[in-house]
Parts: structure tokens; C-alpha cells; sequence
């Protein structure tokens, strides 16, 4: 005979017979006794939740202070780098570039800057990302000497970016904001990604891609999210500071393309890997010439002088000014459809020797004229537009260089909008794994292999 028992369906539990039986000394408690202890727990819950909305608040004045302080600066970097890049420009349209003959005299005087300063000749970003990832101290002599520097660099024809220099300058922002109120540790590592976050936004106009950018760079494949709100803060009021002053940001608007087909997928494939190549090569130049510029010349005099001449002679045989300076130029035009087939080669080359000897400035727009020049030739070799394809090189490069692919997908967004966000993310992802281990930072760590598949890859922090 069936049990009825075991056949019988079960119901369905509500959860509250798991509830543990109130002890004893629950059940003695009085009404009034047990509300007092109701309003106790709730007490608690309320001072923690003011407490929390206490130490954001704190946060987010912290961040707006910095952010603005570092828009003011960046800003004014911006204003100065503009006027350098315009006077030397002139100078070389009129005849024979004088300017260019003064840059053996800056790089000496470069160098007297940065010994005075007691700062190895060497010290940039790659400084301020070790600040983050170790127990080095930054200087905060840093930020008005790479402000002062880069300007005279531009100013002579070095072929140097300035994004670079504004993550230096917004970084000894936070770092300065951070002493300022004896910031802990980890509190002073939030004011640092803070500064460099608006520092960048305020010279670049991207505070969505500063913000991401300042919470990626340090370690690749990790995202430090307790910076995420003042990061953010500071980004925005960075960027606010220029665009109230007249300072446009770089913005171009994509022709419309074609929608994206299976054919245009396997393209961006074989592209992106392509654009990692240029990545490794680009890397490769700056730091084994940097290398070779060293250990052939250990006095930092002789070096940057040697470095300013090979700089001189180079675009003298080359008859151009294209390659000095930033480089915006080669982007506006690799993105308008022309460039010349070894553009990307010889801005690589100049901006080798230019920071290689140890000429001050950045290297990220530097970057995106590389990527911008090779994309715009390279592309139609595999049937993408010249143009996007410039758009596609100048992302994956610089995704390449600095390691940080969520940084490059937001940036070709805020930059170029999102009607080819698949193609972007196609050709990130690739120049992000293809690049290797190679990076414009010594100092950032990698604890996550690029292509790690089946298995765990934790690496030990090796720096990149």
C-alpha cells in the first residue's frame, strides 16, 4: 500500500518555519523593551548610512577642488602648448626654421632644470604611475618643470604630445592636494588618480575617458573602482575650466559607412593586429633608443645635445615640419583621407629621439598620429575606408600602448561617436592581446595575461 505521506505533494515553504525560536530572553522582553531595541538597531543603521554619505560628500568636494585646480593649470598648459606650437609653426613657414637651431640650448637648459630639482632627467608619467603602483614618491617639483619644459620643447620644434605631460601635471595636483590635508595611503592614491583624471580631461575635452583612464592605468586588468566618483567628479570639472575659456576639444565627426557585415568583422580582425604590430614597434623605438642614448652617452649634457641634433638634421632631410611638434596635424589629416605612406615611420622616428634624449612632453598624441597615419594607408590595402580607417588605427594603437582597452572603447565613443562602437571594440581587443607585453609605462603592472583561455593567469605584478 502507498504511503499516502510520501505521495502527498508537499507545500511550498514560506521560509518562515526555518526562522530560528526566539531564546528565552526574547520571549521575557516587554513590548516597550523590545521597541527600544528596534529604534537602537535602527540607530545604528542611521549613523552608519550618515557616516558613509559623510565621507562621500567629503570625496566629492575633495575631487571638485582638485579637479578644478587642475583645470586651471591644464588649461593654461593647454593655452601655452597652442601659442609654442603656433610660433614655431610661423617660424618654420617664414624660410629657414630658426627656432629649430635654439633646441640643443633647451634640452641643456632642460636638463640644468631638472638637476637643480634634484630629478633624475628620465622622470615622467612613468613616475607618477609608480606613485601608484609601489612606494615611490613623485616630486611635486614635477608638474611645473614638465609644464615649463614641454612648452619650450613644442616651442622648438620637439616632437612631443602634451597628454602625457597634463596626467604629469594633474597628478602632482592630487599628489599636492593629498600632503595638503594628510591624505592616508590609500586616500592619497584616490587624490593622485583624481589630478591625472582632470588633469587629462582638461587638456583633451574626454572626462569620460580620463576617468576610466586614471582607474585602469596602474594595473593591467584591474579597474581601481574606489576611485570611480571623485575620479569622475574631477574629470568633469576639469574639463569644464577650458570649454568655459574657449578652448575647443578635439572632436571629428565620421561619414557615415556602411553597416557592419561579416567581411568588415574579419577586416578589423586582421586590421587590429596589424595595429598591435605598429604598437610594438612604436614601443620598441622609443625605449631601445631611449636605451641606446644612455649607455652611448651617460652625461645627461651630451645626450640630449647629440639627441637635438639628430632631431635638427632629421627635418632638415626631411623638408617638413610635419613631424615636429604633436603631431594633431597628421591626425586631422590621416582622418580627412590623406597621408603619406611613411608618415607614421618618420613621426615615430623623431618622437624616438626627441624623448629618448630626454626632451619633455608627451607621448599619447605622438601615438595617435602613428596610428592615425598607418590606419589611413593600411586600410585601404584591406578594403576600409581611409578614413575609418584612421579612426580604427589611431584607437587600436593607443589601446596597444597604454594597455587599457576599456579606456580606448569610451575614447573612440566621446571622440568619434557610436555608430562604429563594434569596429572600435573589434580592433581594441586585438591591439590589446597582439601588443604583448610591451607599453609606453615601465612602471604599470600586469597581473593577468593578455590571452589567458582556460586556465588562471595571475602573473606576480611584473611591470610592463
Amino acid at each position: 500500500m502507498v504511503n499516502e505521506e510520501k505521495t502527498r505533494p508537499r507545500a511550498r515553504s514560506s521560509g518562515l518555519e526555518d526562522a530560528p525560536p526566539p531564546s528565552s530572553s526574547e520571549r521575557d522582553k516587554t513590548p516597550v523593551e523590545r521597541a527600544r531595541e528596534a529604534l537602537r538597531r535602527d540607530g545604528e543603521t542611521t549613523r552608519r548610512v550618515g557616516r558613509l554619505l559623510e565621507t562621500l560628500g567629503r570625496q566629492v568636494l575633495f575631487a571638485t577642488g582638485v579637479g578644478l585646480t587642475a583645470g586651471v593649470v591644464g588649461a593654461a598648459f593647454q593655452a601655452a602648448m597652442n601659442a609654442a606650437s603656433r610660433s614655431f609653426a610661423a617660424n618654420y613657414a617664414i624660410g629657414f626654421p630658426w627656432a629649430l637651431l635654439f633646441l640643443p640650448a633647451v634640452g641643456l637648459a632642460i636638463v640644468a632644470l631638472y638637476n637643480a630639482a634634484r630629478l633624475s632627467v628620465d622622470a615622467g608619467t612613468d613616475r607618477v604611475v609608480a606613485s601608484l603602483t609601489s612606494e615611490k614618491k613623485a616630486s611635486l617639483w614635477l608638474g611645473p618643470l614638465i609644464f615649463l619644459t614641454s612648452t619650450l620643447t613644442q616651442l622648438c620644434g620637439g616632437s612631443a604630445g602634451r597628454e602625457g605631460a597634463a596626467l604629469q601635471l594633474g597628478g602632482c595636483v592630487g599628489l599636492g592636494a593629498g600632503r595638503l590635508f594628510r591624505l592616508d595611503a590609500s586616500a592619497l592614491k584616490i587624490a593622485i588618480l583624481c589630478g591625472m583624471s582632470g588633469g587629462f580631461a582638461a587638456v583633451f575635452g574626454t572626462p569620460l575617458t580620463a576617468t576610466v583612464f586614471a582607474l585602469e592605468i596602474a594595473c593591467v586588468g584591474v579597474v581601481y573602482y574606489p576611485a570611480l566618483l571623485p575620479a569622475s567628479v574631477a574629470a568633469l570639472v576639469g574639463s569644464a575650466i577650458p570649454a568655459s575659456l574657449g578652448l575647443a576639444p578635439f572632436r571629428y565627426e565620421l561619414p557615415d559607412f556602411p553597416e557592419t557585415s561579416v567581411a568588415l568583422i574579419g577586416k578589423t580582425l586582421l586590421f587590429g593586429a596589424l595595429c598591435g604590430a605598429v604598437c610594438v614597434f612604436f614601443c620598441a623605438a622609443v625605449r631601445r633608443t631611449t636605451r641606446s642614448f644612455f649607455a652611448r652617452f651617460p652625461n645627461d649634457y651630451f645626450r640630449v645635445a647629440f639627441g637635438a641634433l639628430c632631431v635638427i638634421v632629421g627635418t632638415l632631410l626631411l623638408g617638413t615640419n610635419a613631424y615636429n611638434g604633436t603631431g594633431i596635424g597628421l591626425v586631422e589629416e590621416a582622418l580627412a583621407g590623406r597621408s603619406a605612406p611613411d608618415a607614421f615611420f618618420w613621426k615615430t622616428i623623431l618622437t624616438a629621439l626627441t624623448l629618448g634624449a630626454g626632451f619633455k612632453g608627451g607621448e599619447i598624441v605622438p601615438v595617435f598620429a602613428v596610428g592615425a597615419s598607418f590606419g589611413c594607408v593600411a586600410g585601404p590595402t584591406l578594403g576600409i575606408d581611409p578614413t575609418l580607417g584612421a579612426a580604427l588605427g589611431m584607437i587600436g594603437v593607443f589601446c596597444g600602448a597604454t594597455n587599457c582597452p576599456l579606456t580606448s572603447i569610451v575614447l573612440s565613443v566621446e571622440l568619434f561617436g557610436t555608430q562604429n562602437a563594434t569596429l572600435f571594440a573589434i580592433v581594441c581587443g586585438v591591439g590589446f592581446a597582439t601588443s604583448g607585453r610591451v607599453g609606453l609605462y615601465r612602471s604599470q603592472r600586469m597581473l593577468y595575461s593578455k590571452t589567458a583561455f582556460g586556465k588562471d593567469e595571475v602573473g606576480s605584478a611584473r611591470k610592463t
